[in-house]
């Protein structure tokens, strides 16, 4: 009987992820058959055979087409998510909480050095990853450039620096980290819903190092009490992640500057860890005075 809990409470932590992963094949598909429809307005021919093919081939390669197909999987999994996760587990009568007792300096400066740590050693991640196998980095490479990231426009760069990030820290560090910590260890729930966010970027590159941002956003979440700083810490990531000028990256072959930069980054990452933390505990003892 205790096990057959245990696994029915299991299942309720994977209800968010297969939600996400169902809205996000009917998103897509829907957006292909509109995107047939509409080009069939203009010319019926498109429906036919090859014609066909062709037609959905073109959809499947345009950056913008699907951009913007993922901003609308994003915003509704959002409003989805978000409307679950305020039922569930927002208490009703919650008096409104000032920033100041959500975040101060301290835990803002932690977050962003954690994140510039953050980045260069998860760039470290992919490149062992790929060293693994190249053709795992191939895939993901194909996967950026169909995204549009070789040329980031308004709609890419919303979607990634602000609907993204709210969007799976709903889903990940919000619904699915709130029932996993009701069902097993602390440390055992953030590694589950780290693994699931690994698991739904499709990808092996982007799921290894997804897993591990994934468990630091659960940390950030978990420390700081509140989803509000995972997704302020997520999009950190990706405004970084999108925007930072390309001679921030080291790209030579000298081990010791490798090994410096790696150094330097985890650094960073560990004194955005104290500051955060000192900063978390601070605003605690305000509260209680």
């Amino acid at each position: 009987m205790k096990l057959l809990k245990t696994i029915a409470r299991i299942l309720v932590c994977l209800l968010p992820f297969f939600l996400a992963l169902l809205l996000q094949f009917l998103i897509s598909f829907g957006g292909i058959f509109a995107g047939i429809m509409l080009s069939a307005l203009k010319d019926p021919g498109l429906l036919k055979g090859e014609e066909l093919y062709s037609t959905i081939y073109t959809l499947a390669s345009d950056s913008q087409f699907l951009a913007g197909i993922s901003a609308l999987y994003a915003v509704l999994a959002a409003l989805l998510l978000g409307f679950w996760y305020w039922k569930r587990f927002v208490p009703k009568k919650r008096p409104r909480r000032p920033v100041s007792s959500i975040i101060n300096p301290s835990m803002f400066f932690g977050l962003v050095f954690l994140m510039l740590g953050m980045q260069y050693i998860t760039t470290y991640i992919v490149m062992i990853t790929a060293a693994v196998n190249p053709s795992w980095y191939d895939i993901y490479e194909e996967l950026l450039k169909s995204i549009g990231f070789g040329d980031v426009t308004l709609l890419l760069a919303l979607y990634s620096v602000l609907i993204a990030p709210v969007s799976e820290e709903l889903i990940f560090r919000g619904v699915t980290l709130k029932y996993a910590v009701k069902s097993m260890p602390l440390a055992a729930a953030n590694i589950f819903q780290a693994a699931l966010f690994g698991i739904f970027h499709g990808n092996v590159v982007q799921g290894v190092y997804a897993f591990v941002v994934g468990l630091f956003c659960g940390y950030v979440c978990l420390k700081g009490g509140s989803i509000y700083l995972s997704i302020l810490f997520h999009m950190m990531f990706n405004l970084w992640g999108t925007f930072a000028p390309s001679f921030l990256s080291y790209t030579g072959d000298s081990v010791l500057i490798h090994t410096l930069i790696f150094a330097g980054a985890a650094c960073s990452a560990a004194f955005g860890i104290f500051l955060y933390q000192r900063g978390a505990a601070g605003r605690k003892k305000k509260r209680v005075s």
